[in-house]
């Protein structure tokens, strides 16, 4: 790193020194700053950063007492600020330069001078009521001093007013959808801009959807119809916790109509719009759980044979390492639970499907692990899968995964928890299909 940044510094003070000689002073010093900041301890980059970087500044302002003195306000503010830059920038590597400072008080009053110029003409087009014409001259007034008089005030109704007609007329003209849009954005710049916060509240009130969760049809099995009944009073749970824009209805008379999970049949049409006329639903919600399947089979046991090493101490000298072989046994073993979630969600107003899906929820867990077929109490690093004596060296691989086997996880999650865990996932759709009422 230390390099390339000496490297780096080079090739700027050279690239400097030729732009020097070309007469580009402005640019030479930008050059020699750069040199300088990768490489601070360079005495000829600061040397000459002070010796060319006053020129720059000379340069600057002798630019700003021009324009100052011809009245080209604008562009003496940008040669003061390109002085004040370059001047901050070279101080923090403490190289710093001199210039006349009786011009920081001329740039005071060309900034005043400047502010006031464009704060008359925002003013003048803010109460012609020109709010897109009026935000450059805000804009200008900012960049130099954001709390001149009242330009903050300006600011706002430039960029709300415009946004604050449109809601109205959207409102208008029932466009809830374009009037949230417009009120967001009125809330992005300020919090109380007229009765813009009661108006985006209507706004969003009124792009919630409701909707009818209709109680599955009563099922013989019993336990599909715990897997149903948690479903409907957690879906209930979920959708008002999570689904912001979606309103769910409860304790209507239709929630166990045994005709639910066929409202979307043709000959149904007068049902569904009797129903939605009477509870107000955009949607319906139907679901229905079936083809639910628990397996649980036997562990399988694959016997195996492993080698420990045993090392013999004959005397002072001499120590004999021999493999004797050990039985141990390959233990896999699974477990799932299983059902088919078949869901619909209905438009109330046009009785057709939005989303439809016969969805297969899975949990399942496996384990794979090995145990010794007798007790062992020696040291599980002194064991192989094979004998060292009588393996090739190729065929040698390192024995610590085959080791780990003997202490890893051996026993299966619950029926219970792999449960927990498909309530989960038909949750999760329920909320993503849900999240689809528009």
């Amino acid at each position: 790193m230390t390099l390339c940044s000496c490297n780096g510094s080079k090739k700027y003070f050279k690239a400097a020194e030729r732009l020097e000689k070309q007469g580009l002073v402005s640019d030479a010093a930008e050059y020699y700053l750069e040199s300088l900041q990768r490489k601070p301890t360079s005495v000829d980059a600061r040397i000459k950063l002070k010796d060319v970087g006053q020129k720059h500044i000379n340069i600057l302002s002798s630019e700003f007492f021009r324009n100052y003195n011809t009245q080209q306000i604008e562009a003496s503010l940008e040669s003061f600020e390109r002085l004040k830059d370059f001047n901050s920038r070279c101080s923090s590597l403490d190289v710093s330069f001199d210039y006349p400072k009786t011009y920081e008080e001329d740039y005071q009053k060309a900034v005043e001078s400047y502010c006031l110029k464009n704060y008359n003409q925002a003013f003048m087009l803010v109460n012609q009521k020109k709010f897109s014409q009026a935000l450059p001259f805000i804009s200008n007034i900012k960049k130099y001093n954001p709390t001149y008089k009242n330009t903050q005030q300006l600011d706002i109704v430039s960029v709300c007013e415009p946004l604050y007609q449109g809601a109205i007329n959207n409102l208008e003209n029932k466009n809830y959808s374009g009037a949230l849009t417009q009120l967001s954005g009125i809330k992005a710049k300020t919090e109380n801009y007229k009765d813009s916060k009661d108006l985006l509240e209507l706004a969003t009130a009124q792009q919630v959807k409701s909707f009818i969760l209709f109680e599955p049809r009563k099922t013989t099995n019993a336990s599909e119809k715990e897997i149903q009944d948690y479903l409907y009073n957690n879906f209930n749970q979920v959708a008002q916790q999570k689904l912001n824009s979606v309103k769910i209805i409860n304790n209507t008379p239709f929630q166990s109509s045994e005709g639910a999970t066929d409202l979307n049949g043709g000959s149904n049409v007068d049902l569904v719009q009797a129903i939605r006329k009477a509870t107000g639903a955009d949607y319906f919600y139907i679901y229905a759980i079936s083809n639910k399947r628990e397996i649980n089979p036997p562990p399988s046991k694959t016997p195996s044979r492993g080698f420990e090493e045993v090392k013999t101490r004959k005397n002072d000298t001499l120590t004999i390492t021999e493999y004797k072989p050990f039985d141990y046994n390959l233990v896999k073993a699974q477990r799932s639970i299983s059902y088919d979630f078949n869901y619909k969600l209905i438009n109330a107003y046009t009785n057709q499907i939005v989303a439809s899906q016969t969805q297969n929820i899975v949990s399942q867990d496996a384990v794979e692990y090995q145990e010794f077929a007798r007790n062992f109490k020696g040291n599980i690093n002194s064991l192989y899968p094979y004998n060292p004596q009588q393996t090739a060296p190729l065929a040698q691989f390192n024995a610590r995964n085959w080791r780990n086997l003997f202490s890893a996880r051996n026993s299966l999650k619950t029926f219970e928890e792999l449960k927990n865990d498909t309530y989960t996932k038909t949750t999760t759709l329920f909320i993503n299909t849900a999240s689809r009422m528009k």
